[in-house]
């Protein structure tokens, strides 16, 4: 049986750890809380999950929570027009072809480590150093880092400057649950809602919490610009109104939101600054041995673009076919690489749609959000991107193609409704 050490109890980690055990791989999660402390613990993260993860969990037998979170059926797109405007220049919604599904990392994680330790692995509750990974890498084949911050771990796995765009985080991020106020409950709510101004980008989801159904609601504001504001900030009390005077300003349209919601648990909230950042994989320690890198420890997207999570599922999906098809090799230093590139063929489209998410869109972009709103397949088109990037690229990224769809999007709406002649 093929020993496998992962460092980090993460959406990818763990997915790949009960991946594994189903195929009885002696898996070991280094996780820095056990499942309680990560269930009563502050807000981690908010994420959104789609069909092609969502599918990944159900087949793993892990989907734990589709009975009670609310389904996530549409996507809906605001973008604001000129100062003191109090509705959106454009504004279009779409349904997805599959629900898609927000549950509370915190729930996730909590859930699934218990799940592990009842199929038979282990977990070591250690927040994991340098040193420690020197250890990990003489008692076990295979050592992958899921997880880790500060120089020693930036020194392990650098900055691959070919593939990272940006050096500097590009939006001011404030994140907080908030709780349905009356009788209507998360699930009434359709969908996922993204709205857009030259400041910054505001979002809400309906989801499960710990506690049971919420919203996911987000600012992302342009640094130093006027939401970029969240310093000082140490309440969900004050996080909640601060985001409610915001979004009064700025998307006047959805005000009306904070009259419904009220802030969930006290440490609900979390606000911060994330630089985008694409990492050499393969690590080696002062030893001369090599470890893998995997999740956000290899790839880190702006959460703007909703990839993050959808990503984790992949990258464990992925690195589980390159474990399993290696059999009985050596885990060296040609499998890392090979295994990360399984990895990047899919998780490079969704870098590109979230790096381009952060810079001011081409005129070819605007002309296609402008036409979603009357031609619903182009709306529809545009919502699944978000579930599948790979449809980005190809189409959003070359002027050419997007505007010669565009006008046969229209040539076929008006063979649609042209009246019958004779």
């Amino acid at each position: 049986m093929r020993r496998i050490a992962i460092v980090g109890a993460s959406q990818a980690s763990l997915v790949l750890a009960l991946g594994l055990r189903r195929h009885g791989y002696d898996v070991t999660v280094i996780a820095g809380r056990d499942a309680e402390a990560v269930r009563a613990g502050r807000l981690i993260t908010t994420q959104c999950l789609f069909g092609k993860a969502l599918a990944r969990e159900r087949e793993l037998e892990i989907n734990f929570w589709d009975d009670r979170a609310p389904q996530v059926w549409g996507v809906s797109f605001a973008a604001a027009g000129g100062p003191g405007a109090t509705e959106p220049a454009i504004a279009w919604r779409a349904p997805l072809d599959q629900p898609a599904q927000a549950v509370d990392q915190r729930v996730k994680v909590a859930d699934w480590m218990t799940e592990f330790l009842r199929l038979g692995g282990e977990i070591r509750v250690h927040r994991a150093t340098a040193e420690d990974i020197e250890d990990y890498v003489r008692e076990f084949e295979l050592v992958l880092v899921a997880a880790g911050q500060g120089p020693a771990f930036e020194r392990l796995f650098q900055r691959d400057a070919r593939r990272s765009r940006y050096a500097e985080p590009r939006r001011a991020i404030a994140v907080f649950h908030a709780e349905p106020v009356g009788s209507e409950p998360v699930s009434a709510v359709p969908g996922l809602a993204f709205e857009v101004a030259e400041e910054g980008e505001f979002f809400r989801c309906p989801g499960l919490s710990v506690d049971g159904p919420v919203f996911g609601i987000g600012i992302f504001g342009v640094p130093g610009g006027p939401l970029d504001v969240w310093h000082g900030v140490t309440d969900i009390e004050q996080h909640f109104e601060l985001a409610r005077k915001l979004v009064s300003t700025y998307f006047p349209w959805s005000a009306e939101v904070f009259d419904t919601v009220r802030p969930a648990r006290p440490d609900d909230f979390l606000h911060g600054r994330i630089t985008p950042v694409i990492r050499h994989p393969v690590g080696t320690l002062r030893s001369g041995a090599r470890v893998l890198a995997m999740g956000d420890a290899a790839v880190t997207n702006d959460p703007l673009s909703g990839q993050g999570a959808n990503l984790a599922a992949r990258a464990a999906s992925s690195y589980q076919e390159a474990i399993l098809e290696q059999g009985d090799r050596p885990f060296d230093e040609k499998f890392m690489h090979g295994a990360f590139a399984r990895y990047w063929a899919q998780a490079r489209y969704a870098t590109r749609f979230s790096n381009d998410l952060l810079a001011p869109p081409a005129d070819h972009v605007v002309a296609t959000l402008l036409a979603a709103q009357t031609l619903p397949e182009v709306a529809h088109r545009l919502a699944h991107v978000i579930e599948n990037p790979a449809c980005y690229e190809g189409w959003l990224t070359d002027d050419q193609v997007a505007l010669s769809y565009l006008e046969k999007a229209q040539a076929r709406r008006r063979r649609r409704v042209s009246p019958a002649v004779g």
